[in-house]
C-alpha cells in the first residue's frame, strides 16, 4: 500500500509525551488559514512509499531511538487513513514484544466525530487525537492544542497513561530537527511567531529558506 509522505523527523519532543517519532503526510484540503504547514497541501509532493517497507524502516529507528510515540500530522492524515492504519498496523507487529509500546497521536483538522467517520480503521489505531481546525484567531496556551477551539481526544488507556505521565512537564515549545544539513522548526509555534523568527534572524544575516507557512 502506498502513502505520500512530506517529512519524518526523531526523536521529537514537542508534539507529545516523551521522545517521539514524527510523520508528516502529505496532502490537505481543509487549508486551515494561518497554516504552519502548508507545503503539506499538494497531494502530489513529497515522497511515495510503500506502507510494509516504511514500517520496517520506522522500527529500526525507534528501537535505535528508544522512542516511544508516533505522531501523525501533516497535510491532513484521514485523507491517507487506509494506509496509515495499515503503517501503524504493520509498525507496530515489527517491535519488540518487551519494548515499551508505542502509543500513537495524530493532529487532525477534522472533528473527533468527523475523524471517526471517514477514517474508522485510522481512528481505531490511534491513542490520542487532537481534532479541528487550526484558528489563528484563537490562541492556546495548552501545550498539544495550536488553537482554542481544538479539542484533545483520548482513546485509549495507553495514551492517558502517557500524557498523564507528561502533565507535570508539559509546555509549548518549538524544537529545532537538523537532517542532512536542513535545520527544521518542529511544534506549535502562537500565531505572528514564525514571521518574528524570521525577520529577528533576517536582522542578524541569517536568511531562511522553504518557508512552509507561506509555500503553496
Amino acid at each position: 500500500m502506498r502513502l505520500q509522505v512530506n517529512r519524518i523527523a526523531h526523536p521529537v519532543t514537542v508534539l507529545g509525551p516523551g521522545r517521539r517519532l514524527g510523520l508528516w503526510t502529505q496532502g490537505c484540503q481543509i487549508h486551515c488559514p494561518g497554516c504552519a504547514s502548508i507545503d503539506t497541501w499538494d497531494p502530489f509532493g513529497g515522497a511515495a512509499a510503500d506502507t510494509a517497507e516504511l514500517a520496517g524502516r520506522l522500527a529500526v529507528i525507534v528501537a535505535e531511538d528508544c522512542l516511544t510515540g508516533l505522531t501523525i500530522t501533516g497535510g491532513e492524515p484521514t485523507e491517507q487513513a487506509e494506509a496509515l492504519a495499515d503503517l501503524v498496523d504493520r509498525l507496530r507487529d515489527s517491535l519488540d514484544p518487551s519494548a515499551p509500546a508505542l502509543d500513537i497521536l495524530m493532529f487532525t483538522g477534522r472533528t473527533a466525530g468527523a475523524a471517526a467517520r471517514v477514517a474508522s480503521a485510522l481512528w481505531a489505531a490511534v491513542d490520542v487525537a487532537v481534532c479541528g481546525p487550526y484558528r489563528p484567531d484563537r490562541p492556546s496556551a495548552e501545550p498539544l492544542l495550536a488553537s482554542a477551539n481544538q479539542k484533545l481526544a483520548v482513546l485509549t488507556p495507553l495514551g492517558q497513561a502517557r500524557l498523564d505521565a507528561a502533565s507535570a512537564s508539559a509546555a509549548r515549545s518549538l524544537q529545532t530537527h537538523v537532517d542532512d544539513g536542513e535545520i527544521t522548526l518542529i511544534g506549535l509555534p502562537n500565531p505572528g511567531d514564525l514571521p518574528q523568527l524570521e525577520a529577528a534572524l533576517a536582522a542578524r544575516g541569517v536568511m531562511m529558506q522553504g518557508r512552509s507557512w507561506l509555500t503553496c
